[in-house]
């Protein structure tokens, strides 16, 4: 039988949650059964490497703009004498971000036509190209954020484009309410598939090194995640002084980067934490700092469907998780983690139970050591529906 033909439209390969997430598919879809193109609307390739099968890799500067990454690649790719048909398009992409018009409008199509075609997100133009400017007979939106804050034109401009798509996926139940909710006309489109976890590569990539940063004297505790406002960083650090306030001697490692760094370089400084909450910065390998972690916690105003959660549970670690999204999708309360309100206090209250009850952390870890994570099952449940 031929392959299907299939693209994956994201805006970015950088270190992040659902770009491991996409890595994870396209590692397990089977190159006999599929012929795989991927378009990364902007060349950020961080997570390339760990793609172990074959791909078609499209090249964004055939047919996409971007007002900072376009002056560079042109700049690389030999300057303007070279690419001066570039030159009239990218004025109009400028004007057009002043004037607050769609830019996705002037990009390319893709010429190919494809049995299957999926925004693998929806976050920046994926949504909008994938929509307007593929040929497919198949269109899938991947949806992994735990909420949606759209209002206005931006929110009518979801309800015109989402009508568009054969399927929405939704990666948790929380996520799948909450998008028909908001996209009610959207109801019977909307489906949900979990994440695929590459529980055998996790393993073997948390054995790696053992993190520098930790030392034998101090509990350490662990996040891993983007620093920005939706991931609580805050909250992490202010349950932090609680712990240490309490006379717990722990270090909390933050390992991710983002908008937020430099104000929580001065918080951290401000507070005298430098010595017990350590920014990591992206990893690329972050499981090593996860599986020598006492506990895992995960301080966010919303999740989807929590890559990093799913991460810490195949490491076995105890997590504190706050009460958002997809947490009760992948977590049993009291058994294998405890799911807390957002506050810091209530952060620091499990945390401390956590290390005041040696056993109830050891029947945590051993909880999560039962599970089972088949990822081919998964695999299968998408070719049950959105691959079919």
């Amino acid at each position: 039988m031929k392959p299907k033909s299939m693209l994956f439209v994201c805006y970015g390969l950088g270190i992040g949650g659902i770009e491991k997430c996409l890595v994870n598919l396209l590692n397990t879809l089977p190159e006999e059964h599929y012929d795989v193109d991927l378009l990364v609307m902007d060349p950020i390739y961080d997570m390339l490497p760990h793609i172990r099968r074959k791909i078609h890799m499209v090249d964004p500067f055939d047919y996409t703009l971007n007002t900072e990454i376009t002056m560079q690649e042109i700049r690389k790719r030999g300057g303007f004498f070279k690419h001066r048909d570039k030159l009239l398009p990218y004025l109009i992409h400028r004007v057009r971000i002043k004037l607050g018009l769609p830019l996705w409008v002037q990009f390319k199509p893709l010429e190919k036509c494809y049995d299957i075609a999926v925004a693998y997100s929806q976050n920046g133009l994926g949504p909008y190209y994938v929509a307007d400017k593929v040929q497919a007979k198949r269109k899938i939106l991947w949806y992994h954020n735990g909420t949606y804050e759209r209002t206005g034109k931006e929110y009518g401009l979801d309800r015109r484009y989402y009508g568009k798509y054969n399927t929405i996926v939704a990666v948790s139940e929380d996520c799948a309410k909450n998008l028909r909710g908001k996209f009610p006309e959207q109801q019977d489109k909307i489906i949900v598939l979990h994440n695929i976890c590459d529980v055998q590569d996790i393993q073997e990539k948390a054995q790696a090194f053992f993190p520098d940063s930790f030392s034998a004297d101090k509990i350490h505790i662990v996040t891993v995640g983007r620093l920005s406002k939706e991931k609580g960083a805050y909250l992490a650090l202010d349950a932090c002084r609680i712990l240490r306030e309490a006379g717990y001697n722990i270090c909390w490692h933050w390992v991710g980067s983002g908008p937020q760094w430099k104000e929580m370089q001065e918080k951290i400084l401000l507070s005298g934490m430098e010595d017990s909450f350590l920014l990591e910065g992206n990893q690329n390998n972050p499981y090593p700092y996860i599986s020598n972690a006492y506990i895992y916690v995960q301080p966010s105003f919303y999740e989807a469907y929590s890559t990093t959660v799913t991460e810490a549970k195949v490491l076995f670690r105890p997590i504190v998780a706050t009460d958002v999204g997809g947490m009760h999708d992948q977590l049993k309360q009291g058994k294998s983690a405890f799911i807390v309100p957002i506050d810091a206090e209530a952060i620091a209250h499990s945390i401390r139970t956590l290390l005041d009850q040696k056993e109830l952390c050891a029947s945590f870890s051993q909880v999560l050591k039962q599970e089972h994570f088949r990822p081919q099952e998964i695999l299968a449940e998408y070719e049950r529906t959105v691959f079919a």
